[in-house]
């Protein structure tokens, strides 16, 4: 396997597969009628990207022959490898840290949904606290900038302003969504 590190979006791909054996065009219709969407960088990057992890040992594509009086195309279906599988789950479980939290939190929220067909609740918690524990870091980091920055004029400080509802905001999701977790772990 290539020792390059897969794409936000060749996860995102690997993922899906992971969930199900889909065809390319299953996955293209998940891009464009589901958020999803914002992580294909292009509409041409699908079948490349799927090129690219097949290559890599992750992926693996079966040609289906179509019915009498369908389209002569064959339809691949591409099926995650073990190795496929095993990449996937690390990224899963690759802890959250306070200098992605704030550029990346739509992909660890796309990572914790990911989590509930593969993962027990304990372990999505966990993942979760790593979350609540970068974003209370990243919304420190903020209030103490905003209590002593100058930023000079109204927008800087009104788009300050902002950053901060946002990571307080996802801060207080991710404390309700333990909690959510954690009690139904209690309840079991």
């Amino acid at each position: 396997m290539s020792e390059r590190q897969l794409t936000p979006f060749e996860h995102i791909l690997l993922g899906l597969i992971c969930l199900g054996p889909s065809s390319g065009y299953d996955l293209k219709r998940i891009f464009a009628v589901t958020p999803m969407g914002i992580y294909q960088p292009s509409s041409g990057a699908l079948y490349p990207a799927l090129r690219r992890l097949e290559l890599k040992g992750l992926v693996q594509a079966q040609a289906l022959t179509g019915q009498v009086g369908e389209s002569a195309r064959r339809r691949r279906v591409y099926e995650a490898t073990q190795v496929g599988l095993a990449v996937h789950r690390q990224w899963l479980r690759t802890p959250v840290e306070a200098a992605t939290a704030s550029r990346d939190l739509g992909l660890h929220l796309m990572r914790f949904v990911m989590m509930e067909q593969l993962f027990p609740p304990e372990e999505v918690v966990r993942f979760l606290q790593s979350l609540a524990d970068a974003l209370e870091a990243v919304v420190g980091q903020l209030e103490k900038y905003a209590a002593v920055a100058d930023v000079g004029s109204r927008h800087p400080a009104l788009a300050l302003d902002h950053g901060l509802a946002v990571h307080r905001a996802s801060l207080r999701w991710a404390e309700r969504t333990i909690a959510t977790l954690s009690a139904d772990l209690t309840s079991r």
